[in-house]
Formats: structure tokens, sequence, C-alpha cells
């Protein structure tokens, strides 16, 4: 093992909690591997604070999740709907299909029908069935168990795109009185104006997991991911010799080299060579150098107490995955998913870390 990722549950919770609403209603999102934290451990503390809701994106990835909570109580909605080949499986793993179209609509009722949500479309023009299209006959026979709509711009308050969408989704949920609402993710739940009397049913995803759900000012989240890599080797190489592929960084001075056993294979950015990051090692910030190679990256810690079997912060506590993610020229989002799965996942709560 030399790379590994710390999640930290407590502070899972503690973000979970602070979207939470009361009693059965408080959701996640838990796609794509709990964005890369891992599924199984993160569901089920997520339940064992009361969480009932689960949104995934895939029919595979809601029976994986049933297979981990099969309680009666525990509604997983899929975001991609049913298609032909899957509607055996949605019956058959007790999931709630998303339905994204009239196409879906028609499908789902004529295979038998059955509880199911309906995405109504408020202006991102990516799935669910447009606002101003909710009068149809098809529609006025379905009742959906959750409406559901997404913010594109949630990210910045002030974007007019935000008022003009939950207008559209107000004019929506009058097709539907009683109809539980949803409106996503983690940005939106922050500041949302929705009445507060609506029965809703919120699902954050990025600010769960730690990431800065705003695309401006201080993250309000708590830190739970701590991806770090160990040391295997220190050299030092003199000035004006380089280091790593390419030879793209040279060394003015004689600098002290630690070669670290994480790479790019395992979830840290390509695109951090040579854009002045840093990883954190014994309250010193220590410089990226050169480019990230697949399994290993170099790092320079002159003047540290750095040895061989120390591990190194990439991102965490002190090096916050929003800075990895601008510096890489992504989002946290892509950082997380894209965490390997040769590393090591240790949860830790209460102080003790154990590795699932």
């Amino acid at each position: 093992m030399t790379a590994r990722l710390t999640v930290d549950l407590d502070a899972l919770g503690a973000n979970y909690r602070r979207f939470a609403l009361a009693g059965r209603n408080s959701g996640a999102v838990v796609k794509a591997n709990a964005y890369g934290l891992g599924l199984s451990p993160v569901a089920h503390h997520l339940h064992g604070l009361g969480c009932r809701h689960f949104f995934v994106a895939t029919v595979a990835e809601g029976v994986d999740l049933r297979r981990q909570l099969s309680a009666d109580d525990t509604c997983i909605h899929v975001f991609s709907g049913p298609v032909a080949d899957t509607l055996n499986d949605i019956r058959h793993w007790r999931l709630l299909p998303v339905l994204n179209s009239e196409a879906q609509i028609a499908l789902w009722q004529h295979s038998g029908g059955g509880a199911a949500d309906l995405h109504v479309d408020t202006g991102m023009h990516r799935l669910g069935v447009p606002w101003d299209r909710l009068d149809t006959p098809e529609i006025k026979e379905f009742y959906p168990k959750l409406v559901l709509t997404h913010l594109a711009c949630a990210d910045t308050p002030e974007h007019p795109l935000n008022e003009r969408q939950l207008t559209r989704f107000q004019a929506a949920l009058a097709h539907f009185p009683g109809v539980p609402a949803s409106l996503g993710g983690s940005a939106a739940l922050l500041g949302s104006p929705l009445q507060a009397d609506r029965n809703l049913v919120n699902r954050p995803g990025i600010g769960l997991y730690g990431g800065n759900p705003l695309s401006t000012g201080p993250n309000p989240m708590r830190t739970v991911a701590t991806l770090e890599g160990q040391i295997l080797q220190l050299r030092d190489v003199p000035g004006g010799e380089s280091v790593g592929y390419g030879g793209t960084h040279v060394c003015e001075t004689q600098t002290r080299v630690a070669t670290v056993g994480i790479g790019y294979a395992d979830g840290v950015p390509r695109g951090l060579s040579g854009r002045g990051a840093y990883l954190f090692h014994d309250g010193v910030r220590c410089p990226l150098l050169g480019r990230v190679s697949m399994d290993l990256v170099q790092v320079d810690v002159t003047g540290t107490r750095a040895r061989p079997g120390d591990w190194l912060e990439i991102y965490g506590h002190h090096v916050p995955v929003d800075e990895i993610a601008a510096l890489a020229q992504t989002i946290s989002y892509e950082v997380f998913t894209r965490i390997g799965a040769r590393v090591t996942r240790r949860y830790e709560t209460g102080g003790v870390a154990a590795v699932h």
C-alpha cells in the first residue's frame, strides 16, 4: 500500500446533518461509488443517521445499492430512468425510476406501471419533461412519488437562471398537489427559497463529501476525504539536473527529492504537472516537481524531516480538494470520482480507522 484514502465518516455525518430535513425525507446522492469514496460504507453510515432516500445514476448502481441496503424503508431513486432492458431489474430490486420523458412514462405505464418519480426540466435542457408540457394526457394520468428538477447554476447564487428555474418549478409543482418535491443539489439546498411548507426531499451531492458547493467563497462543509501517498525513496538532485518525464523541471540548486508512490492511476490529476501544486508533510507545503506519472510523483522536501515510509497529503485538511481541482483546471467532483481502485480506502469514525 503506497496510496491511501481516509474517509472521515464523522465529518460526512456532520455535512449530512447540515442538509438534512426532518425524519424520512433526508436524502443523499451516492452515484459513482459515492463520488469515489466507497458506496457501501458511505451508504451504511448515512442510513444509520436516518437517511432513507438515496439517488444513483444507473439501474446497475441501484441494484448494487439495494444489495447493500435491503430495508423496506429505503428508497433508491435512479436518475436515468428505465429502458426496456432494465424494467425487470427495476421491479425486482424495488428501485424508483426517475421518468425523464413522455416516452419513458409511456414505457413504464405500458409495462405495468408502479411507483416512479418525474423529472421536470426547468431550463437546464438535459434530462426531464419540459416544465410547460405537463398537461398532456399521459402525464395527467401519471401520479409520481416525487417531482424533481435540477438547477444549472446553483453554485452561482446570483445567476439569473436560478430564479427563472425556481419560478418554473413552482408552476410545475402546481400540477401535482401534495406530491413531494426534490431540488438538487448541494448548492441549491444551501439557499433554496422553495416554500418551507413543501414536502421537500433533499438530495445533496458534492457538499456531503466535503467539496465546496459554491463556485466562490469559503467552503462551509467539513473535510471528509484525505488522499495520501507514501515516500518510496529520497535522493539529492544536483542543480542543473532535471526531474521526471520530459525533463520539464530543472533544479536550480541541489534539491532533496522524494519519490512518492501515487500517480494519476490513483487519482492525482495529471493536470497538476507544472502548475505550482503542493503536497503537505509535517507542517510544510512541499512543491510538486515535474510531471505526474501513472504511479509516482516527485516532491521537493528540501529542509524537511521527510523519510522513506512517510505519508504526504495530496488533498485533505491542509490542501483543499477544490484547490487541487482548480490547479488541474477541473472540479472536485472529477477529482473524487477518479480515485483509483488500487487506492486503499480507510474509514474513520470516533478516531478509529478501519480498512474496507
